[in-house]
């Protein structure tokens, strides 16, 4: 027979009258067994229960009014109490085991935690040693620090001491050198004061003496002086007299010889004629024609009219910089050649007008390049005047204007002559300036002054550039002009003017005209000339080029007539005629 005892008592009322109904047997508890503790564990047990209401209790069950009456009733009754019991008092291992683990864990966790906070507790004492001792050294260290600095200081303040002691005494030392001084400068003063009236007495007993003296000088004197006055009256009649003389002599010479000159002009002109030559003057009154209808006939329509202005513009601002570029190289040589041609030459062709100003425009970029580059780089020239052969070559009508505009910078040198009293038009020329302008002289930067505090200016007469500047620049030109005679043609013969026959031409002219030699511009040319044309001129003519190198070695050393030397006197025509010497002597050295 088996018996079931419920967990805990049924919260339900009906599940409760319904697990009453199984049994009508009930075990009392047992409130006197001390074997047994359901909460040894500190585990709640499961017959505890709470209600929400007084009113949710159950009631008492009703006890069973049925007595037992037979024997074997009781003792099952018994029985069963008995084995309710002894099931309610079992002894479970593994709740002892488990209780007994708790307990050693417990224990176990209580130790290892002690353990813990010791090891903690010991690093913290440590810990707190190490930051003692940390703190102590570091105390010790800014300490001797403190002790250095004030060791340091007191040094300072004692070496501070020493110099401001030494200064005392310099300057207690100073001010008795100059109490002494003061003591020895009154004393010099009484001295000097007492030397001094005693020289006063002296030298004016010595004027005394020298005042009978010199007047008897000064008479002396009045009548020599009178005597050298009148001989130096005498002397400057005389030599004024000469100088006049020589003037008059210079004068009558320089008017004989354009007599001679227009003369043999005049004899040979028929001979001129057919021969096909030219005088200088006729050069460059026909160069000087060229451009003043240039400038009359083209530039000044061109500049008028905006649209032909603007064209104008675009074109030469093509040209300028290429020419600026230009280097001493084969490929920028035709690279720039090519270039300037496919401005010039289109496929479209340039209006008459157009191509004329920028006949003009090309030419004034390349010499403005020769006078500034070549004039401080003698080999620029060369590039320079190779782009220009070329162009002299394709580019029609622009020899002429480059020789009219050569003319222009540099006046009469190129051909050569002294630019005439007028115009190629026969007007004469408006004053000095004028003529100084179209010879080739450059005005220099614009001047100006204020009138007062007002706004106005006043501009000022603007100089010419100095002779060495206009020699210096006109070289350069002159320079490019002569590399462009030294190159050989190749498909056809140039403008008569670029042939090589003008190099003799040039130095004959040069060398026949005695008031362009005396000319310091004249030698510093001829050297030029010399310089880039001399030794091939030799290889060309031979001995005639040698007896033309004798006349100009003769002219700079020995001079023409009346000791008159190529270049002049001045200073600058000094050197220049020292470098023509030089280069003559380089050339004929050359030719052994």
């Amino acid at each position: 027979m088996r018996f079931s005892v419920p967990r805990s008592l049924s919260p339900s009322p009906v599940r409760r009258q319904q697990q009453r109904s199984k049994s009508t047997y009930r075990l009392p508890p047992d409130s006197d067994d001390s074997d047994y503790d359901s909460h040894s564990d500190g585990v709640e047990s499961d017959d505890s229960f709470c209600y929400a209401s007084e009113s949710e209790v159950p009631k008492q069950p009703i006890k069973p009014r049925v007595k037992i009456k037979t024997t074997a009733e009781q003792r099952h009754i018994e029985d069963t109490v008995a084995a309710i019991r002894l099931r309610t008092r079992h002894h479970d291992p593994y709740e002892e085991w488990e209780k007994q683990t708790r307990k050693d864990a417990f224990r176990t966790a209580r130790k290892h935690q002690t353990a813990q906070q010791s090891q903690i507790y010991d690093e913290l004492d440590k810990s707190r040693s190490q930051e003692v001792l940390r703190l102590a050294a570091l105390h010790a260290q800014q300490l001797a620090e403190v002790q250095a600095q004030l060791n340091s200081m007191k040094i300072q303040q004692q070496r501070e001491e020493d110099r401001l002691r030494t200064g005392w005494k310099e300057r207690d030392k100073l001010l008795w050198q100059r109490i002494d001084s003061v003591i020895k400068l009154e004393e010099d003063k009484v001295r000097t004061r007492l030397e001094a009236e005693r020289k006063v007495r002296e030298q004016e007993e010595r004027k005394r003496q020298e005042e009978e003296m010199r007047k008897r000088e000064q008479e002396e004197k009045r009548r020599k002086d009178e005597e050298d006055k009148r001989k130096a009256q005498e002397d400057e009649a005389r030599q004024r007299a000469e100088e006049q003389k020589q003037k008059d002599d210079a004068e009558k010479q320089r008017i004989q010889d354009e007599k001679d000159r227009a003369d043999r002009l005049a004899a040979e002109g028929e001979h001129r004629k057919a021969a096909g030559l030219s005088t200088p003057e006729d050069d460059w009154r026909n160069a000087r024609s060229i451009l003043m209808n240039l400038k009359t006939n083209t530039m000044r329509p061109i500049k008028s009219v905006k649209a032909n202005k603007s064209a104008w513009g675009e074109q030469r601002r093509k040209i300028t910089p290429k020419i600026g570029q230009l280097t001493n190289d084969a490929k920028s040589i035709q690279d720039i050649t090519n270039f300037i041609l496919g401005v010039m030459l289109p496929q479209q062709p340039l209006p008459p007008m157009l191509y004329a100003g920028l006949l003009s425009s090309l030419t004034k970029a390349i010499l403005l390049q020769a006078e500034t580059e070549v004039t401080a780089e003698k080999k620029a020239a060369i590039p320079l005047a190779q782009v220009t052969f070329s162009l002299l070559e394709r580019l029609d009508s622009f020899p002429d204007v480059f020789f009219a505009k050569l003319v222009q910078r540099c006046g009469g040198w190129p051909l050569p002559c002294r630019v005439p009293n007028t115009d190629h038009d026969g007007r004469p020329w408006d004053d000095d300036r004028e003529h100084q302008k179209v010879s080739g002289y450059r005005k220099t930067a614009l001047q100006s002054d204020k009138i007062g505090g007002d706004e106005d200016f006043v501009k000022k007469e603007v100089p010419f550039e100095s002779v060495t500047e206009y020699m210096d620049r006109v070289a350069g030109v002159m320079r490019v002009y002569f590399h462009i005679l030294k190159i050989p043609p190749r498909s056809k013969p140039l403008h008569p003017m670029f042939q090589l026959p003008r190099c003799w031409t040039w130095f004959a002219r040069m060398l026949g005209d005695r008031s362009l030699l005396e000319s310091p511009v004249a030698a510093q040319l001829i050297y030029t000339g010399l310089d880039v044309l001399g030794s091939h001129a030799l290889e060309v003519w031979g001995q005639q080029w040698v007896k033309m190198l004798e006349l100009i070695y003769v002219g700079v050393t020995v001079g023409f007539a009346e000791g008159r030397f190529i270049g002049g006197t001045s200073p600058p025509g000094v050197s220049a005629r020292s470098r023509v010497q030089i280069e003559v002597e380089r050339i004929m050295a050359g030719a052994r």
